[in-house]
């Protein structure tokens, strides 16, 4: 996770430092965390996979003041496209939970001055706030101007040689529960779009809520399904839209429709571009749900036909594409023994780092656990504040902390008794707030053999807080200390050298050789990880009373690299 924050207690103070910042490449998307306050910046998000989440919707904002009037260097002026605040050329971006405005001012002033410039396959846009006047929301592919702007960060996104006649276009967008405001054709493009419960709002001036461009062979462009149409125009102001291309092709289905709309609902463009069958509704509710006096080609659906309208037949395509179904993530929460390792330490690895490897069902899995952590020092660094703020129903928050709560060190000791569940609780909490689910994780093993070969318990009595503390709060427990000592006493002292960084001299990234008996390399992560995925489809497996000795040992005394902390 990448932090964004204005004041520099994050990892960057701008938007666009951090997008530049993100590698992907992974399975699951990068993500990017906003914090609040007003970025005054053009942002151009080039990469794939990645997905950028605001703190709050209302005090999170990108803004920008380009407008299509604006001189440019060879005596010209910018025009529309190059006008944007943000643009996405990347590929399976999602953005959510922040306000993406352009401060140009009235059209009739500065001419069209665009918020959004949504350009990439599949983006997905969720609880945000698009905020401009006249063209707010572009929905379709770059032109060369806009390409040659943005190099080198065109993306994978779509480029036409012209926007109004371009041919057939494959991109797909989708908008969920997002303030869409503006007044002259201020959702705008080629695109195929499914709106869902999104607020369109008109400004005084009044206008076009769309201007579709839809290619001739194209089936759909937009749809807008439980959306409500507002705003604070005159009553007949705003128009459902009017087509930018004769072939446009818009669909208000079971839409709340205020006396803002004007009771014709769609208008013609001009005498070549004319409202056809392919604009309609079906559905209406409020003050415009009489269609009486509706434009005289405008489609009025069948039941049958709207039920054929659905985001699969609309947006879906070859790849199935169901951005609706929300793919939930998990994220970790620990100590060194779950984070994630660069290729510099290299064989070693936390168990965390490995799930996503193993994962068969669509999960993404963002490993946060940090190393040196203990569960008050995660709290205190303001990661479980970070995490909060992308957790989503249906994710999951995996914590398993022990092994540095153990230390003396006063910034990161906790009490068993005490502290320790107390702060446990903050997770649980947390996860609850947003409808995930919690998931409490005992610590995994140390490899600490006695004089008669027995494997030892290390962790005083902090597993046995964790599963207290899990029956009380009744959330699930992953009994990893136990699950990992019955496997480490299985292999025996030789033999857990080989799930443990015991490493030979000359190694690369280890040139003096390395005998840890806290940390893990691949295999042992592996084989780690599996344990707690067996254990979390499967509850009934148990592993018995562990079969070692409990010792108790000055934790910080021990000799495990815990403090070593690998840059995030």
């Amino acid at each position: 996770m990448i932090i964004v924050a204005r004041d520099g207690s994050g990892d960057y103070t701008s938007v666009q430092a951090a997008v530049d910042a993100v590698k992907g490449g992974g399975r699951a998307p990068a993500i990017l965390l906003v914090r609040k306050g007003t970025y005054h910046e053009r942002v151009i998000v080039d990469k794939d996979n990645l997905r950028i989440v605001g703190e709050d919707p209302e005090e999170t904002i990108i803004t920008n003041s380009a407008c299509a009037k604006d001189p440019t260097p060879g005596g010209g002026a910018r025009g529309t496209f190059l006008s944007f605040t943000v643009i996405v050329t990347g590929r399976n971006v999602e953005i959510e939970n922040l306000t993406i405005r352009n401060d140009a001012g009235d059209g009739r002033d500065v001419g069209q001055a665009v918020a959004l410039f949504a350009a990439g396959d599949r983006g997905v846009y969720r609880g945000c706030r698009l905020i401009a006047h006249q063209d707010t929301l572009f929905t379709g592919p770059m032109m060369p101007d806009v390409a040659a702007e943005i190099e080198p960060r065109t993306g994978s996104a779509e480029c036409k040689p012209a926007c109004n006649e371009c041919d057939e276009t494959y991109s797909r967008l989708y908008f969920e529960d997002c303030l869409i405001r503006g007044d002259i054709d201020f959702i705008f493009g080629s695109y195929r779009c499914w709106f869902e419960r999104c607020t369109l709002y008109m400004n005084e001036r009044g206008g076009y809520y769309t201007a579709a461009n839809t290619p001739r062979t194209q089936p759909y462009g937009y749809v807008f399904h439980r959306c409500r149409l507002t705003g604070e125009c005159a009553d007949g102001a705003a128009y459902l839209g009017r087509p930018w291309r004769k072939y446009a092709r818009t669909l208000f289905l079971d839409c709340e429709m205020d006396a803002c709309v004007a009771p014709e609902g769609f208008t013609d463009w001009d005498e070549n571009r004319r409202v056809t069958d392919r604009c309609g509704e079906y559905g209406t509710t409020g003050a415009r749900a009489n269609q009486a006096a509706r434009h005289p080609e405008q489609k009025r659906l069948t039941a049958q036909e709207a039920m054929r309208v659905t985001i699969p037949e609309v947006i879906g395509g070859w790849d199935n594409w169901r951005p609706d179904l929300r793919v939930p993530t998990w994220f970790m929460c620990g100590d060194s023994t779950m984070a994630n390792y660069p290729a510099e330490r290299s064989p070693m690895a936390g168990w965390g780092q490995m799930l996503q490897s193993l994962l068969t069902e669509n999960v993404y899995i963002e490993n946060c656990a940090i190393n040196g952590r203990s569960s008050k020092s995660f709290i205190d660094e303001r990661w479980l504040e970070n995490i909060s703020a992308c957790l989503r129903p249906g994710d999951r928050l995996i914590v398993s902390f022990s092994h540095n709560d153990e230390k003396a060190d006063p910034a990161r000791h906790t009490d068993p008794h005490g502290s320790f569940p107390e702060y446990l609780d903050m997770y649980i909490d947390a996860a609850q707030k947003a409808g995930a689910e919690a998931i409490l994780a005992t610590p995994i093993a140390r490899r600490r053999f006695n004089e008669q070969g027995q494997l030892t318990a290390t962790h005083g009595e902090y597993p046995d807080a964790l599963r207290r503390l899990a029956e009380k709060r009744g959330v699930r427990l992953i009994d990893l200390e136990k699950a990992t000592m019955r496997l480490f006493q299985e292999e025996g002292i030789e033999g857990t050298k080989k799930i443990f960084c015991h490493l030979p001299v000359g190694m690369r990234n280890y040139p003096d050789g390395a005998a840890d008996d806290s940390h893990m390399q691949l295999d042992g992560a592996t084989r780690v990880a599996a344990l707690f995925l067996e254990r979390l489809e499967h509850p009934e497996i148990t592993d018995g009373e562990m079969t070692g000795v409990r010792e108790e040992y000055d934790c910080s005394a021990l000799i495990d690299r815990e403090d070593s902390v690998v840059e995030r």
